[in-house]
């Protein structure tokens, strides 16, 4: 007896069901929503929006929340680390 051949057409995928309405989630809460790392509490609204502010003037480009929260980060980072040198390993 012969197998049926399989067709090499692929069938068309389901969209997804909406995570907010299948688990409850309001689209507000969601797991989707994206939060700025807990790390980041320490960035005020107005400490975000003067980053947007001085380096959008110097990148000649509006940066977005997100990009200026990384460069925020990444400035504590290379200060705490500047901060943490011993001083013989300065020299």
């Amino acid at each position: 007896m012969q197998e049926p051949e399989k067709s090499s057409e692929k069938q068309p995928e389901t969209p997804p069901e909406d995570s907010s309405k299948s688990l409850g989630f309001s689209p507000q809460n969601g797991p989707h929503v994206v939060r700025s790392p807990l790390s980041a509490a320490w960035i005020s609204d107005e400490l975000l929006q003067r980053t947007r502010d001085v380096w959008s003037t110097v990148a000649g480009r509006e940066i977005s929340a997100d990009e200026a929260v990384e460069i925020l980060i990444n400035v504590k980072n290379l200060a705490e680390f500047l901060l943490d040198m011993k001083p013989e390993a300065a020299t």
